[in-house]
């Protein structure tokens, strides 16, 4: 292989990565946890990347930008998989808060009654 068909391999796969997370970023920025994997490929042939599934598997496990990649869908690294997360729990239903007032004038009591003679 000459040296420019290096340079060029190098700037094609450059470019390939640029635009898989790009891509990648417009799905996340719709709160998308699995991505449909021929949705995907299409959107990468728009770019002008013609990949099949297993160059496309390649390349994304190469770089780690995802956690698992299968015929059907692509689930990106720091999402859970559509079939095993919890669609119907609501986030702000699990954290409870502390109540602050609460605790300040238990401490508060409990201080008094240590002092008063017994």
């Amino acid at each position: 292989m000459r040296i420019r068909d290096v340079f060029l391999l190098e700037a094609y796969y450059d470019d390939l990565q640029v635009a898989i997370m790009d891509r990648l970023a417009q799905y996340l920025s719709k709160e998308q946890n699995e991505i449909p994997t021929d949705e995907f490929r299409m959107a990468l042939a728009d770019d002008g990347f013609m990949l099949s599934f297993d160059e496309m598997k390649a390349a994304m496990e190469q770089m780690g930008a995802v956690a698992n990649i299968d015929d059907n869908t692509i689930t990106p690294k720091g999402k859970i998989p559509d079939e095993l997360a919890d669609p119907e729990a609501n986030p702000e239903d699990t954290i409870v808060e502390p109540d602050v007032s609460d605790m300040a004038g238990d401490q508060a009591m409990s201080a008094v009654k240590d002092q008063l003679p017994q």
